[in-house]
């Protein structure tokens, strides 16, 4: 029986894939480049909308179901207690979502994103390059007083020259093309989309009327926000369980009974061409989710 993943229909297809080559030689899919992520939304009168994304946002908030059957399966072997096949299904999918959704948590972590070669984190190492950390203590200067060794604070530079985090190296392992698409965000709470559980049609409609509204309203006059427009994405009543609040141990089920449906978004305007203004959507302020 196949995965209760979202269907052709759902948003999920919003979130492309391309393919890589397996350190075993396969060829495998995985999640396209954030910046080679481009949406179109036509408008009327040959107007379009292109709808970008920063500052890791696809990656952290654009949640899918697991596509791997055989986690599923190892899921449903262990509830036999459901009678029902589809409840059991339904629950095995849930299951293995939950502790995909988990993992990706545990790869915004700390420990995750501290380079494995000096253990300092990524914000020690400018561009991911050498480490600029400096660690002091207390012991020998070199120097005398009094005609004693000297004791006083030592400066020690860190002589990592590159940085390389448990994450990045297990997906360079792997041969996936980016290594690092959670770089610098160590937060174990996150706000999803979870895309499965949005009809595509329902999830555009709502981008456009929502990007459309807020165009309207301040384009030319005052103008788009040089930091951003605040904007509220609500997927409707039909969809709640659609956003999911997640921290470290979160089940599932009581996400969902949450019945968020709705998150605000911050877009900036990369144009002014009226006719195919280009929108960036970099950051999701979950104080805002409801």
């Amino acid at each position: 029986m196949p995965t209760k993943i979202g269907d052709a229909s759902s948003s999920r297809g919003l979130v492309p894939q391309t393919q890589y080559t397996h350190a075993d030689k396969t060829q495998h899919d995985t999640r396209a480049e954030e910046s080679t992520v481009q949406w179109s939304i036509k408008v009327s009168g040959g107007v379009t909308y292109l709808i970008k994304f920063s500052a890791n946002f696809f990656k952290k908030h654009l949640y899918t179901s697991s596509k791997k059957l055989s986690n599923v399966q190892a899921e449903y072997d262990k509830l036999g207690s459901i009678t029902d096949e589809d409840a059991r299904w339904a629950a095995a999918q849930d299951a293995a979502d939950e502790a995909k959704f988990q993992r990706q948590l545990k790869h915004r972590s700390g420990d995750e994103q501290k380079c494995t070669v000096c253990g300092h984190p990524v914000n020690d190492h400018p561009n991911s390059g050498a480490c600029t950390k400096v660690t002091q203590s207390i012991g020998l200067t070199g120097g005398t007083k009094n005609g004693k060794p000297e004791r006083g604070p030592i400066h020690t530079p860190c002589t990592c020259t590159g940085y390389s985090p448990a994450y990045s190296e297990k997906r360079g392992l792997q041969g996936k093309p980016v290594l690092n698409p959670l770089l610098g965000a160590t937060a174990q709470t996150n706000d999803a989309i979870w895309m499965d559980k949005i009809p595509r049609a329902v999830f555009e409609k709502v981008l456009h009327d929502a990007l459309q509204a807020r165009y309207a309203a301040v384009v030319p006059t005052p103008g788009w926000k040089a930091d951003g427009e605040h904007i509220e994405w609500d997927f409707g009543a039909a969809q709640r369980g659609c956003i999911l609040k997640l921290a470290k141990g979160t089940k599932i089920a009581d996400a969902k009974a949450m019945g968020y449906s709705s998150v605000e978004v911050t877009i900036t305007l990369d144009n002014t061409d009226p006719n195919n203004p280009i929108f960036t959507v970099g950051h999701l302020d979950g104080k805002k989710t409801h």
